[in-house]
C-alpha cells in the first residue's frame, strides 16, 4: 500500500471511530426538553360520554421538542362537525360540509423553508350544501425557528350568546428555549368581556399564564380588566369581581334544577405548568332532567322510536339531526355537559431529554426466546410491543424530522451522524405512541451488529480511500513523466 493510500485509509478511520463514538447528547450541555402553550377565544361544545361536538373561536398552539418548533392557529374550529356533517349524505347529495368549504388550519414547523414569515390568514364562516362561504371570523397566523421558538396568533370577530360574549377576542401563544430558558406563555385579550347580556361588562379582559423551568423555574397567571361596570353602573375592580362572585352564588341556587353553573377564571397548578380558567357557563348532571325527563323519555320510549324511524323514512339525513338530538338529551339526562367559554389559557414546560434514545423493551417471561444470533428485521413502525394501546394528543402531528445536518444545526458532520440518527429515532418512537422500541437504538443492535456495520463501513470507505489514493498516485506519476 502506497503512502497516500495509507493516509487516506487512516484519516477515514479515524472519521468513521469518531462517527460511532459520538452520542446524541446535548453538546452545549443545556437538556432541550419541551415547551407548550395553548389558548382559546371562545369555545361552544356539547360533551356526552366520549364525544364532543362544538366549535372554537381563536384557537392558537406554540410548542417546541428538543430542537424543533411547531405551531397552529385556527380562527375556526369545528371540531367534530367535519365527521358528523362532511361526508355524502345517505341519499347520495353533496355533503353539508365540502372539504373544500372547510376552515384552514396555518401551521409552521421549524424544519421547513420559510416557517419564519408570516402567513397571516384570513378565514370565512364555511358554506352550507355547497353554498358560498359565508363572512369572516377572524384571522390566523403561525410561525417557528429553529432557535427552537414558535408562536401563534389569531383574531375573532365578536361572539355573543347573550349568557356570555366576546369582542375583539385575540390569542396569542408562543413557546421557545433561550439562555438555557424554557419558556411557554400563553395569553388572551379582548376588548369587551360581557356576562349575561351586559349585566356584568368587563374592559380589556386578559388572561396570562408563563411557565418557565430550566435556567429560570417561575410559572405565573393572571385574569386582569382595565374597567367594569355592573347595569352600566361603573365598578371598581375588585368591588366588580366581589359582586360577581355573589351573583354567581345566587345565580346557581336558582337554576341548580337545570344543573347550571357560572364558572370564573381561576388559576390552577397542573403537571408542569400553570392554567387560566375561562369565564362560562356550565350545564352538567341538572336534576331536572336526571329525576324527571328520564323517567319521562323512558315511558314513553316506544312511542318515541317510532317517531324517529318515521323521520328517517320521510328523509333519511334526518337521522344525523337526531344524532345530535340523542347527544342533547344524553347531556340533560346527567350524562354528559354543555359548555359556553370565552377566554382560557394553559403553559406547561418540561425537562424531558429528547436527544437520548428510548431504552430497550424489557421482555418478560412470557415473550418469544430468539436465538442469540438470530437478527430481528423492524421498520421502526408504529409497533405495540404490548397488550395496551397507546391514545396521542388532538392538536399535534409530529413533525416530520429533515435529514440534513445543517438543518439540524449540526457543527461538526462527524458528530452529526449519531444526532441525526437519534431524532430519526425520537421520530419514529412518537409515531409510534410514544411506545419504546424494540431495539433502541440503531447503534444498539448487540455486539455483532455493532460490528458488522463498522466493519462494512470500513471496507467501504478503505475502498474509496484506495480509489483516492490511486488518484494522487496516478497524477503525480504523470507530472512525473512529464
Amino acid at each position: 500500500m502506497g503512502k497516500w493510500q495509507a493516509v487516506a485509509l487512516l484519516a477515514l478511520v479515524a472519521a468513521v471511530a469518531f462517527g460511532f463514538s459520538a452520542t446524541p447528547a446535548q453538546s452545549d450541555g443545556v437538556v432541550r426538553g419541551s415547551a407548550q402553550a395553548n389558548a382559546d377565544t371562545f369555545t361552544l361544545s356539547i360533551k356526552a360520554a366520549s364525544a364532543t361536538i362544538g366549535l372554537s373561536y381563536g384557537r392558537s398552539l406554540a410548542r417546541y421538542q428538543d430542537r424543533t418548533g411547531s405551531a397552529e392557529a385556527r380562527a375556526l374550529d369545528l371540531g367534530a362537525l367535519p365527521t358528523l356533517f362532511g361526508g355524502p349524505q345517505c341519499d347520495g347529495s353533496a355533503p353539508l360540509l365540502a372539504p373544500s368549504a372547510l376552515p384552514p388550519i396555518t401551521s409552521a414547523d421549524s424544519n421547513l423553508v420559510g416557517s419564519d414569515q408570516s402567513r397571516r390568514t384570513q378565514v370565512n364562516l364555511p358554506g352550507i350544501s355547497g353554498a358560498s362561504n359565508g363572512g369572516p371570523v377572524g384571522f390566523q397566523d403561525a410561525t417557528a425557528t429553529p432557535l427552537p421558538s414558535s408562536s401563534a396568533r389569531t383574531e375573532s370577530v365578536p361572539v355573543d350568546v347573550f349568557l356570555v360574549a366576546l369582542i375583539g377576542g385575540r390569542t396569542e401563544t408562543t413557546a421557545a428555549l433561550r439562555n438555557g430558558v424554557r419558556e411557554a406563555r400563553a395569553v388572551v385579550t379582548a376588548d369587551e368581556l360581557r356576562v349575561l347580556g351586559g349585566l356584568f361588562t368587563f374592559r380589556k379582559p386578559r388572561w396570562e399564564a408563563v411557565a418557565r423551568s430550566g435556567a429560570e423555574q417561575s410559572t405565573t397567571s393572571t385574569f386582569t380588566f382595565q374597567s367594569a361596570s355592573i347595569l352600566g353602573i361603573e365598578r371598581a375592580a375588585g368591588e366588580a369581581l366581589a359582586d360577581l362572585r355573589g351573583f354567581k352564588v345566587e345565580l346557581e341556587r336558582a337554576l341548580a334544577p337545570l344543573g347550571v353553573t357560572l364558572t370564573l377564571p381561576t388559576t390552577e397548578m397542573i403537571e408542569g405548568g400553570i392554567r387560566v380558567t375561562p369565564m362560562g357557563f356550565r350545564v352538567k348532571e341538572p336534576p331536572l332532567g336526571t329525576d324527571v325527563l328520564v323517567p319521562f323519555l323512558g315511558r314513553i320510549d316506544p312511542l318515541v322510536q317510532a317517531l324517529r324511524q318515521e323521520l328517517v323514512a320521510q328523509d333519511c339525513k334526518n337521522d344525523v339531526v337526531l344524532t345530535v338530538v340523542d347527544i342533547l338529551l344524553g347531556v340533560l339526562g346527567g350524562s354528559g355537559s354543555i359548555e359556553i367559554l370565552a377566554g382560557g389559557v394553559e403553559a406547561v414546560t418540561d425537562d424531558t431529554d429528547f436527544s437520548s434514545p428510548p431504552p430497550p423493551l424489557e421482555l418478560n417471561d412470557a415473550s418469544v426466546e430468539v436465538a442469540p444470533e438470530t437478527t430481528i428485521a423492524t421498520d421502526f413502525g408504529p409497533i405495540d410491543p404490548g397488550a395496551g394501546s397507546s391514545d396521542t394528543g388532538s392538536f399535534e402531528t409530529p413533525p416530520a424530522v429533515d435529514l440534513s445536518v445543517g438543518d439540524l444545526g449540526l457543527g461538526d458532520p462527524a458528530a452529526g451522524a449519531s444526532e441525526v440518527a437519534a431524532a430519526v429515532q425520537q421520530e419514529r418512537s412518537e409515531e409510534a405512541g410514544s411506545l419504546p422500541s424494540v431495539i433502541g437504538s440503531r447503534f444498539e443492535e448487540g455486539t455483532a451488529g455493532r460490528a458488522g456495520v463498522a466493519v462494512g463501513t470500513l471496507a467501504l470507505l478503505g475502498a474509496v480511500g484506495l480509489s483516492i489514493g490511486d488518484r494522487l498516485l496516478g497524477r503525480r506519476a504523470r507530472r512525473t513523466i512529464r
